[in-house]
């Protein structure tokens, strides 16, 4: 978890080897873990089966990890914590909210995919999974998708600056080239984007590997929002711009698409 230090580390596992935490207030009586460490666990549901024997969300958690009053000399508790746990009945995460947390946090989607919360618009561009990329073949236009891991850009012999993503569809991970002649429509969804739709290329680079020269990138969650809207060709063919080749075949053969 980021922002966690040895020291709180070592707090949490000598405190729970005398005997397990049984809400969020004894966590924090009997831990040196800050506050804002604290509220990032709440938020990711590490006290998620701490519940002080009553009902509780993880908002509730959250709340009375944010609010509890206690004071801290150093790593140890200079006043004792006062407050409870009683809940005050906030609404639980929604399942997409989870995830989202546990990203923020942890940088790992615990409980599920994110992608699987885009199912309908992924249908509806017809967007190919990782796992089936290398049945397809070289130089065929395909779309695909996924929550950007990383992306890149080294310095290359020939001085063009080239984008390098990498994204993850939970099949597996997807490697997308973004050269320079496409940049100017496709860099600030690339660089701003966390979920994203690539248009492109499929090309072949070595046993097995392959990747996608984007032609077009859009967000994904636009294209979502645009679905649900039944203006989907409208939000894609706007980022079209002057791409060479659109992946219009592509969406008439795409059933069950909505505004098309």
């Amino acid at each position: 978890m980021h922002g966690i230090s040895e020291e709180e580390i070592g707090s949490i596992l000598a405190g729970r080897a005398r005997r397990p935490f049984t809400s969020v207030l004894d966590f924090m009586r009997r831990t040196s873990v800050s506050r804002p460490v604290m509220e990032a666990m709440a938020h990711a549901g590490a006290f998620d089966g701490l519940d002080g024997g009553l009902p509780a969300t993880r908002r509730d958690r959250l709340y009375v990890a944010m609010t509890a009053d206690g004071q801290r000399a150093g790593e140890q508790l200079a006043l004792p914590v006062d407050g409870d746990d009683r809940p005050p009945g906030l609404r639980e995460y929604t399942a997409a909210e989870r995830v989202r947390a546990e990203l923020e946090v942890t940088g790992m989607d615990v409980s599920r995919h994110l992608l699987t919360f885009y199912e309908p618009v992924l249908e509806a561009i017809g967007a190919v999974r990782s796992a089936d990329l290398r049945r397809r073949r070289g130089d065929e236009w395909v779309m695909v998708a996924g929550v950007k891991v990383s992306s890149q850009t080294p310095a290359v012999r020939s001085g063009q600056r080239i984008i390098f993503l990498t994204l993850d569809d939970a099949t597996g991970p997807v490697e997308v080239t973004v050269f320079e002649r496409v940049q100017e429509r496709c860099a600030r969804t690339v660089f701003h984007g966390f979920l994203l739709a690539v248009w492109g290329r499929l090309r072949r680079t070595g046993v097995g590997g392959v990747s996608i020269a984007a032609e077009e990138v859009w967000d994904l969650v636009t294209l979502n929002q645009a679905l649900r809207e039944g203006t989907l060709a409208r939000a894609m063919a706007a980022a079209e711009g002057s791409a060479e080749r659109s992946p219009r075949k592509l969406w008439h053969a795409s059933g069950g698409s909505a505004g098309w």
